[in-house]
């Protein structure tokens, strides 16, 4: 159940405002799906890991990803078993994944992300870039659904 979110500025609220998204990568057969924090500007989602492990390595040979994103607000209960409603709103994203490489850009994401988090000043050349990778997310295609929400 849930409505069709047709506003274009609706969804970019969404990311602006949710801090956590789930990440599906393609493991060849099967399935992998990680939570992580993240930011969003410029149609992408930027997100940090360690520049080793499982994520860097799918991400290396397949870069198609899809996201979910959600904010889950109450249960609207009911006296009927099965009856029960989730007040929400959501999205499923389809984009393509680039590690990136270059030392400004990955600054740039970091930015992005630390913004989306941390509202006091810092100094990004004060970070220690070893060892973080930054994975920004060109979005390709956006899906958003929600429920109890006043939209229309």
């Amino acid at each position: 159940m849930g409505n069709k979110i047709k506003d274009q500025k609706i969804l970019e609220n969404i990311l602006s405002e949710t801090q956590y998204l789930r990440l599906a990568l393609c493991n060849d057969d099967k399935p992998y799906i990680v939570p992580m924090s993240f930011g969003y500007a410029n149609d992408a989602i930027y997100l940090h890991s360690s520049r080793k492990g499982t994520k860097i390595d799918l991400l290396r040979n397949n870069k198609n990803v899809c996201f979910e994103i959600d904010d889950f607000y109450e249960t609207l209960p009911s006296n009927e078993p099965c009856s029960y409603y989730m007040k929400y709103r959501s999205i499923v994203g389809y984009g393509t994944a680039t590690i990136l490489e270059k030392e400004e850009e990955i600054k740039e994401g970091l930015r992005i992300i630390i913004d989306h988090f941390h509202n006091k000043e810092y100094n990004i050349d004060d970070l220690n870039l070893k060892g973080v990778a930054v994975i920004r997310i060109d979005i390709e295609d956006l899906h958003g659904r929600h429920y109890g929400m006043n939209y229309e």
